[in-house]
């Protein structure tokens, strides 16, 4: 008998969907913004055509679609779904969006990348992976993070036993300053019902699904978040409105295997673009670090120690880890090369049928973190990740 969660879903999905031909994935990207890296992304993998480019301001589409050479233009997400033909969508619309375009989509049998963070809440991710499930669907949430280098050798070092048989610690830091412009208005980022969070979903997610796979599930949080600037100017300047969303969110957490972490994510760290992880061990440690702000993409740096009393020294990151980078060093992976990585396995996964990840199922279970978190500011308090 299928084993199910409490959410009823598989455990895990043993028949995938199977792309019929060789022909090319005809693919349609749906929002502006990180839209782009999605479109260059696709535009680099092999025998894959985006068909369709859909955002909402009509010019705007327009000009992104002649620059990407992009054959059709749509304003409203309906109209790109109903293409005949169209084999996958990827969705980098506002998070609200996120739930019913991907909804609408897998009910018309067509594959769904997702901007993360998946959903407003566990519930909408929920039904997000039981849906793809249930129609046999290729799917994926852009945790692209995880095709850094440096990244991968750190989950390769701790799957060799770099930092011992057991994990004890986790420290973790992202930092940027996209919600420290006082003067930014009120957009859908900063109100809640939109982006269903802040800091959390614009960068947090990212730093929770990289300890999921690194050092296991989290089993309870206590969290506490602030906003700094608790106003901003209407878009259109007839007055203010308020900020439902955090601006940064600091909290402590018990791993499901023992070990204890302390994370703390912030869009409001002026001049910083800086990110880091630390994983401390029975027999020894490992440092990440990725400044954005460095020249040439998105550089990540390993450092590792093992023992009492070692200095922690430089790990180089192998060259096999950044194959189709055109960088010459290996830490210097260019940012559409890491989302190109995600768009490939995306792909495989139609024409194949072997599943990948990372896919609904993990943006599901970083969406049960992110809904404790604000539980756990919210009420003062311990909560469980459930």
């Amino acid at each position: 008998m299928e084993k199910r969660s409490d959410y009823g879903l598989a455990m895990p999905t043993i028949e995938m969907a199977r792309h019929p031909d060789n022909r090319k994935l005809r693919v349609g990207v749906i929002g502006g913004g990180f839209g782009r890296t999605h479109l260059t992304a696709f535009q680099v993998c092999e025998n894959v055509e985006v068909e369709a480019f859909c955002r909402r301001t009509r010019q705007s589409a327009e000009n992104t679609a002649k620059e990407f050479q992009i054959p059709r233009v749509f304003t409203d997400y309906r109209e790109l779904l109903e293409l005949k033909g169209l084999d996958a969508v990827s969705i980098a619309a506002p998070v609200y969006l996120h739930y019913p375009i991907a909804m609408e989509a897998m009910d018309r049998g067509i594959h769904v990348l997702c901007e993360k963070p998946l959903a407003l809440n566990k519930d909408e991710a929920a039904a997000m992976l039981l849906k793809a499930e249930e129609k046999k669907l290729a799917h994926m949430t852009a945790f692209n993070y995880r095709f850094v280098p440096a990244i991968r050798r750190m989950k390769e070092l701790l799957e060799e036993g770099y930092v011992g048989n057991r994990i004890y610690h986790v420290d973790g830091v992202w930092f940027g300053e996209t919600r420290a412009d006082l003067n930014a208005p009120l957009g859908w980022r900063y109100r809640r019902e939109m982006a269903g969070f802040g800091a959390l979903g614009d960068m947090g997610v990212h730093l929770i699904d990289l300890v999921r796979w690194l050092a296991g599930d989290f089993k309870k949080v206590c969290a506490h978040t602030a906003i700094f600037n608790r106003e901003r100017k209407l878009p259109d300047g007839s007055g203010k409105g308020s900020v439902t969303v955090e601006d940064s969110c600091a909290f402590v957490a018990e791993m499901e295997g023992g070990a204890q972490a302390s994370i703390h994510v912030s869009g409001a760290a002026r001049s910083s673009n800086y990110r880091g992880l630390d994983i401390f061990g029975s027999d020894g440690m490992l440092r990440l670090l990725i400044d954005r702000k460095a020249p040439g993409g998105v550089p990540g740096r390993l450092w590792g120690a093992q023992g009492s009393g070692a200095v922690p020294q430089p790990i180089p990151i192998p060259e096999r880890l950044t194959q189709g980078s055109e960088r010459s060093a290996p830490e210097r992976a260019p940012a559409e090369f890491i989302f190109a990585t995600l768009t490939r396995r995306f792909a495989e996964w139609i024409r194949t049928g072997e599943a990948a990840v990372p896919s609904f199922r993990e943006g599901f279970e970083a969406q049960k973190v992110l809904d404790a978190l604000l539980k756990s500011a919210a009420e003062e308090c311990w909560v469980r990740v459930a």
